[in-house]
C-alpha cells in the first residue's frame, strides 16, 4: 500500500512539472503576483508585529501606567509632567495601590572622548529601574545613596559605541556636563526605554532651590495585582491640588503611550495589506479557473480513462499549492531585503517606536504560510470542485469554452478587483487631500531659508551673566559673518512642542490663563517672519538691566484684556512669580500640530531669562553647509567644548510635525498597493477576453463570415466591460463610504467620499478597462473567418 502511495505521489508531481512547463507565461505571472503582495504584505506584518504585538522589554508590562494630570477642559489629553514635590505626595500617598518612581530627560555634553558630543541623559529616581524589571548586564542598580553623586548607568548601545564594550568599564569616570561620573553599571542589550531613549542614565537629584521652583518630572507607576487605575486616580487626586488651572489625575497604560499615533497608523497599513491580499489571491483564483478551463479536454480524457474525481482535485489542488509555495518563497526573500527599510519609512517619524527592531521572524513567517495555504485551497476549490462534476461528452463537445457558471465566477472575481482598486485608490486621493491642505495651512511663521542649529551651555560653568554674554557675543559675530539680524535665538522652536506653559493674568491671585512661555533673543520676529501686530519686539536693551518685559499673542491679548490695549499693561507670570509689561504683540504660532489651534503664548527676553539649551534660527540665503560651517566655527571659537547638534530646517521641522509623518506613510502605502491593485485588476480583464476571443473563434468566424458587423462585435465586448467595471465601482463606492467614516474618526481625512476622490478613482479604473479590454476586441474583429474554421 505504501509502495501504491509512493508511485501515486510521484505520477502527480510528474503531471505537476508538466503542466507547469507547458503554460510559464501563466506560472511567472502567478508567482510574481504572490511574491509582490506577501513580499510587501510581510515586511508590513513585520512592522505591525514589533510595535504593536511585541511588549517592551519590561517585567509584566501590562501593570505599567504612566501618571500625570490633564486639565478638565481637555479631557483627552495625555498626562503631563507633575512638579517634584507634588510626585513625592503621591508616592507616600499611592501606598499599598501601586509604586511610583520618576524620571526626567536632558541633554549633557559628553567631552574627553574624542569630539565634544552632545547625550541624551535621563535622571531617575534610584528605584526606576526596579520599578521595570530590569537589572544591569554588568555592575549594579542604582541605590539610594548614589542620590547626590555623581554616578551613570550605560546603554549597551553607547557602551559597545564609545567605550569599545570595555569589559572594565565598572568604575571608569566620563565627563557629562564638564563634571566627572563614575560607571557603575550597564544595561542589557535589549533594554530600551522608548519613552525617553537616552544614552546615559543618573540619579535624580533635587536641590531645595529647583524643589522650591517646582522642577518637572514624568511619574510612571507599577500597579499592585487587582488594583484598577482608577483607583489610583482616585486616591491621588484626594492630595493633589496644583496651583494651576483646573486639573485631574489621568494614568495611561505604558504600552498605549510608547505606541502612541504609531498604532492607528499601523492598523490602516495592516487593512491595506489586507486588501492587497484579497487583489492577488482573487487574480490568482481566476488564473486558476482559466487554467481549468483550458485542460477541460485534457481532464475529460483522464476521466473517462478510470481517473476517480478524488484523483483530479487532488492534482488541481497540488498545483495550485506548488504556485502558491513558490510566489510564498519568492515574497519571503523580497520580505528580508524589503523590511528594514519599509520599518525606517514607518517608523521614523514616530518618537520611540523608530528605536525598535523589526525583522521577518518566525511569527511573521507562520502568518505569511498560514495565510497563503489556507488562500490556495480556497482558490483551488473552484476550479477542482467544477472539474470534477463535468461530464465527459459535455467537456468534448466544449472543447476550450467556458461553461456559464465559470464564466460567470471569473467576471464576478474581476469585478471583486475593480471594488478593492476603487477601495485603495479612493483612500489615496482621501489621504492625499487631507496631507496637502495640512501642508497648506499655516504655522504662523515663514520656513524658507531658516536652519535651526542647537547649542547648550553647561550649566555648572555658565551663569545668568555669562550665558548672556556668549549669546550676545555670539550674535555679534554672526551678524559680522551674514546680514545684520538674520540670527536669533529661542529655547524652543514652533511645532515641537507646548511644554514650558506658564499660568498668566493680570495680577497675583486673579484667574489666570494657561499659555505657553517661550525665550526668544532679539531679532527672532524678524528671522521667523511671524508679524508684529502692534507694540515692538525685543531689543539689546531688554536685559537684566531693566524691568521684565514681554511679548504675547494675539489670543493672549484678547483673553487678558477684550478690546482694551495691552501695550503697556503689565501681566503676571505665576511660572516666574513676577509682574512683566507688556511691550508688544504678535501674531499666533502653531506649536504642536499643524491642524491645532494655535496655543496663547508669551515671549520673554532671553537676555532677561536666558535658557541653558539654546536653539539658533539662522536665515540666509547662503548654502547651508556654509552657514552651519560658520556658526561651528564662531561657537567653537567662544567655546570649543560645546558642541553644535541638531542641525535641521525648518522645513523638514514642518514635514515632520505631528499629522504629517502618518498622511504620507499613509498616502505612500495606498498607493502603492492602488497601483498593484489597478495592474491586477487590468490583468483580470485582459485575461477574461482575451480567453473569451480564444474560446470563441469559431463562433466569431462565424459572426464574422455572416456579415456581423466589426463595430457590434466590439460593442459588445466593451458592454461586457463596462459592466464588469460598473459593478465593482458600485461596490467599491460602497466600501469607500465606510472607509472615509473610518478615517474621519482617526482625524486624517474628513467624513465623507467626495467628488474628486469619486472621479479619479473611477476614471482610472475605467481608462484601465479600455485598456484591457479593446486589444481583446480588435483581436476579435481581426478574426479570419478561414483560418478559424479551418484549424476547427
Amino acid at each position: 500500500m505504501l509502495a501504491a502511495m509512493r508511485g501515486d505521489m510521484l505520477v502527480d508531481l510528474l503531471h505537476l512539472f508538466r503542466n507547469l512547463r507547458r503554460s510559464p507565461a501563466s506560472v511567472t505571472a502567478a508567482i510574481l503576483t504572490l511574491s509582490l503582495t506577501l513580499g510587501a504584505g510581510a515586511s508590513i506584518v513585520a512592522v505591525v508585529d514589533a510595535v504593536l504585538f511585541t511588549p517592551p522589554p519590561f517585567a509584566n508590562p501590562d501593570a505599567l501606567v504612566i501618571v500625570g494630570v490633564t486639565p478638565v477642559d481637555e479631557p483627552a489629553a495625555s498626562p503631563r509632567r507633575v512638579n517634584y514635590p507634588i510626585f513625592e505626595v503621591w508616592r507616600e500617598r499611592a501606598g499599598l495601590l501601586a509604586t511610583l518612581e520618576a524620571y526626567e530627560g536632558t541633554n549633557l555634553t559628553l567631552t574627553g572622548l574624542g569630539a565634544a558630543e552632545r547625550l541624551s541623559v535621563t535622571d531617575v529616581t534610584t528605584g526606576f529601574f526596579n520599578l521595570l524589571g530590569v537589572a544591569p548586564s554588568m555592575g549594579r542598580p542604582f541605590e539610594a545613596d548614589d542620590v547626590g553623586r555623581p554616578v551613570a548607568m550605560l546603554s549597551h548601545g553607547f557602551w559597545r559605541a564609545q567605550l569599545a564594550s570595555d569589559p572594565n568599564v565598572i568604575g571608569r569616570q566620563i565627563v557629562l556636563g564638564s563634571q566627572p561620573h563614575t560607571i557603575v553599571g550597564v544595561l542589557p542589550a535589549r533594554f530600551l526605554f522608548e519613552l525617553n531613549p537616552s544614552d546615559v542614565w543618573r540619579p535624580i537629584s533635587i536641590t531645595p532651590d529647583q524643589a522650591r521652583a517646582g522642577y518637572p518630572v514624568s511619574v510612571v507607576a507599577r500597579l499592585a495585582p487587582d488594583v484598577p487605575s482608577t483607583s489610583l486616580e482616585a486616591a491621588l487626586g484626594e492630595v493633589s491640588r496644583p496651583a494651576g488651572p483646573p486639573a485631574r489625575v489621568a494614568t495611561i497604560p505604558v504600552v498605549t503611550a510608547i505606541t502612541g499615533s504609531a498604532s492607528s497608523m499601523l492598523s490602516l497599513l495592516a487593512a491595506a495589506v489586507a486588501l492587497a491580499m484579497l487583489i492577488a489571491f482573487t487574480n490568482f483564483a481566476g488564473l486558476l479557473i482559466v487554467r481549468s478551463i483550458d485542460r477541460r479536454r485534457e481532464l475529460a480524457v483522464r476521466s473517462a480513462l478510470g481517473a476517480r474525481r478524488s484523483e483530479i482535485v487532488r492534482q488541481l489542488l497540488l498545483e495550485a499549492l506548488a504556485l502558491v509555495a513558490m510566489g510564498t518563497a519568492s515574497g519571503v526573500l523580497l520580505a528580508l531585503w524589503m523590511t528594514p527599510v519599509a520599518a525606517t519609512l514607518a517608523l521614523e517619524q514616530f518618537g520611540g517606536v523608530a528605536q525598535r527592531e523589526v525583522a521577518v521572524n518566525w511569527q511573521v513567517l507562520a502568518f505569511v504560510a498560514a495565510v497563503a495555504l489556507m488562500c490556495a485551497c480556497l482558490c483551488a476549490l473552484l476550479p477542482a470542485r467544477a472539474a470534477s462534476r463535468r461530464s465527459v461528452v459535455d467537456a468534448l463537445r466544449r472543447g476550450a469554452t467556458a461553461a456559464p457558471a465559470e464564466l460567470r465566477s471569473r467576471r464576478v472575481l474581476v469585478a471583486g478587483e475593480v471594488a478593492v482598486a476603487f477601495v485603495l485608490l479612493t483612500c489615496v486621493t482621501l489621504v492625499g487631500q487631507s496631507l496637502f491642505r495640512l501642508l497648506a495651512m499655516s504655522p504662523g511663521f515663514d520656513a524658507r531659508g531658516v536652519l535651526a542649529l542647537q547649542v547648550s551651555l553647561p550649566g555648572a560653568s555658565y551663569s545668568d551673566e555669562r550665558a548672556v554674554s556668549f549669546y550676545s557675543t555670539l550674535q555679534s559675530a554672526l551678524d559680522g559673518r551674514f546680514r545684520p539680524g538674520s540670527m536669533a535665538i529661542v529655547n524652543e522652536i514652533p511645532l515641537t512642542g507646548d511644554t514650558g506653559r506658564s499660568l498668566v493674568s493680570l495680577g497675583p491671585g486673579e484667574i489666570g490663563r494657561e499659555a505657553v512661555v517661550r525665550e526668544a533673543g532679539p531679532g527672532y520676529l524678524d528671522v521667523m517672519r511671524i508679524p508684529l501686530v502692534s507694540g515692538r519686539f525685543f531689543t539689546a536693551s531688554d536685559n537684566s538691566a531693566g524691568p521684565p518685559r514681554v511679548v504675547i499673542s494675539e489670543s493672549l491679548a484678547a483673553r487678558l484684556f477684550a478690546n482694551e490695549r495691552p501695550v503697556g499693561r503689565q501681566i503676571w507670570l505665576a511660572a516666574r512669580s513676577q509682574l512683566a509689561e507688556v511691550i508688544g504683540v504678535v501674531g499666533e504660532v502653531k506649536h504642536r500640530a499643524l491642524d491645532e489651534l494655535p496655543m496663547p503664548t508669551a515671549y520673554l527676553s532671553a537676555l532677561q531669562s536666558p535658557s541653558r539649551s539654546s536653539i539658533i534660527v539662522s536665515r540666509s540665503s547662503r548654502p547651508e553647509g556654509d552657514v552651519i560651517a560658520t556658526i561651528r566655527e564662531e561657537v567653537a571659537r567662544l567655546d570649543s567644548s560645546l558642541p553644535v547638534y541638531r542641525v535641521r530646517s525648518l522645513q523638514d521641522v514642518i514635514s515632520a510635525s505631528p499629522g504629517v509623518p502618518v498622511r504620507r506613510v499613509l498616502t505612500a502605502t495606498f498607493m502603492g498597493f492602488a497601483l498593484l491593485a489597478l495592474v491586477l485588476g487590468t490583468i483580470g480583464l485582459f485575461g477574461i477576453f482575451a480567453h473569451d476571443v480564444a474560446s470563441r473563434r469559431v463562433e466569431l468566424a462565424l459572426r464574422i463570415a455572416l456579415g456581423a458587423d466589426s463595430a457590434r462585435i466590439v460593442s459588445s465586448m466593451l458592454k461586457q466591460g463596462a459592466m464588469m467595471v460598473g459593478s465593482g465601482v458600485a461596490v467599491g463606492g460602497v466600501l469607500s463610504l465606510w472607509i472615509a467614516r473610518v478615517f474621519s474618526e482617526l482625524g486624517l481625512a474628513t467624513d465623507r467620499v467626495d467628488g474628486l476622490s469619486v472621479t479619479v478613482a473611477a476614471t482610472t479604473l475605467v481608462i484601465a478597462g479600455a485598456a484591457a479590454v479593446l486589444p481583446a476586441a480588435r483581436r476579435a474583429v481581426r478574426t479570419d473567418p478561414l483560418i478559424a474554421l479551418r484549424s476547427e
